[in-house]
């Protein structure tokens, strides 16, 4: 449900140029607790520190002896500039014509909540229920930016809904499946840059800040994920997920120069990719636990994007741009120090491989790799509550970006800031 291209490269314009390189690979979120940020997400499938582990293995909530109740967000501070280099007669008139070619921190700031609640009902089952994000991005070039047709605004939200149930095998084993409802809601506006050059230099006339697309729809659908837990001893096991791809058909209303600025009904397919994940648990001293972990993430389902429409304006397609992503890898590393009986100490590391092929990368999409690190606390305010906070940079490192007519480099980091509450009843 989220794209980002139309008739000139469109939607693709902004769709990862914020979520690419401010948080996980391409548009993907990472961001589903604060104390799994402490420690860089790494072990997030076999830690359960609090009720935010159902996000990641619902099989870990055998772990739970009483019901317990995680909440919190995760405030998000990109800083990603994209800077225009005018190459053709086009674009180095649009230059002269005094449209701006660079572009400041185009990524928005964005706040990403979470929630999650674990009931016990014996000592085998367990049942939960958890609200998050795995997707999401938000960016925003100037009106009159020279290479409008490909930037302008661009957003993508998603909401999952996970209900979850565990059941507990023996005492080594737990296993875990889950429901995954997610409604996703996606805007796009393109305008004309250098389009609005007269037609003498290229353009076909108007003023920069012209419309020449916008996109709006929502849509839900529908998965699953499973989840292993092992536990060698109460100080070390092993978690393994999986959390199933999700089919969304974006629903709503395309307008472009090919309908002449005219509404007409359109759908966008889009598919969320799969995910599994190796996470590890190691107390190797009663004040210190290690983690890691290994996440795989099925990008190559994403192959293109494809807006339809049965408006004959929209012939064949209202757009069409291959995309042709690449699976990739996320590895992680955490210590976890009980520095007393109110607080505890976190610190990580993670490396996040791009899915994006360097030979098809566009300023729709300039992502790179990025590496993490990360610091965190929890502070026990009684036996029953305790609130976790964390603080992580993100190195995302620059690219060239070359698309005719449009030359770019491209490059950012980000800051996260992460609070959330956890109350054991």
């Amino acid at each position: 449900m989220n794209q980002k291209t139309l008739t000139l490269t469109l939607l693709a314009g902004g769709l990862a140029s914020m979520t690419g390189q401010a948080q996980a690979a391409a548009f993907q979120l990472a961001e589903q607790s604060t104390s799994g940020l402490g420690r860089a997400y790494a072990g997030e499938g076999a830690a359960a520190d609090n009720a935010a582990v159902l996000g990641r293995n619902p099989a870990a909530m055998t772990l739970f002896e009483r019901p317990a109740l995680s909440a919190g967000a995760v405030y998000v501070n990109p800083e990603v500039d994209v800077k225009g280099k005018p190459t053709s007669p086009q674009a180095a008139g649009a230059a002269s014509a005094g449209l701006p070619t660079q572009s400041d921190d185009i990524a928005d700031d964005a706040v990403v909540p979470f929630f999650y609640y674990v009931q016990p009902i014996n000592a085998r089952w367990a049942a939960g229920v958890g609200a998050f994000t795995n997707y999401g991005l938000s960016t925003t070039f100037q009106d009159n930016h020279y290479a409008g047709p490909v930037a302008g605004k661009t957003s993508l939200t998603t909401i999952n809904f996970n209900p979850s149930l565990a059941y507990r095998m023996n005492r080594h084993l737990s296993l875990g499946v889950g429901f995954n409802a997610v409604y996703a809601d996606a805007e796009l506006i393109r305008h004309k840059g250098l389009l609005s050059l007269p037609p003498a230099m290229g353009g076909i006339g108007g003023q920069a800040t012209d419309e020449v697309a916008r996109l709006e729809g929502d849509d839900w659908g529908y998965g699953w994920n499973i989840g292993l837990l092992l536990e060698a001893n109460e100080h070390n096991r092993w978690a393994l997920t999986y959390r199933s791809e999700i089919d969304l058909t974006m629903k709503g209303d395309y307008s472009g120069l090919n309908t002449a600025g005219q509404p007409v009904s359109a759908t966008l397919d889009l598919t969320l990719p799969a995910i599994a994940e190796l996470s590890g648990f190691h107390r190797v001293h009663p004040e210190w636990t290690l983690h890691y972990g290994l996440m795989w993430t099925e990008w190559s389902s994403f192959e293109e994007l494809k807006a339809v429409s049965n408006d004959p304006r929209c012939t064949p397609d209202c757009f069409q741009k291959d995309e042709k992503f690449k699976n990739s890898w996320r590895i992680s590393a955490g210590v976890t120090h009980e520095l007393s009986p109110d607080w505890t100490l976190r610190g990580g590391l993670a490396y996040d491989q791009s899915p994006v092929p360097a030979a098809t990368r566009s300023i729709s999409i300039p992502d790179v790799d990025r590496t993490w690190y990360t610091l965190g606390a929890t502070y026990r305010v009684n036996d029953a509550l305790s609130l976790d906070g964390a603080l992580a940079f993100l190195n995302g490192g620059k690219v060239e970006v070359n698309e005719s007519p449009y030359q770019f480099s491209s490059g950012g980091d980000a800051w996260l800031l992460g609070l959330q509450m956890n109350y054991r009843f």
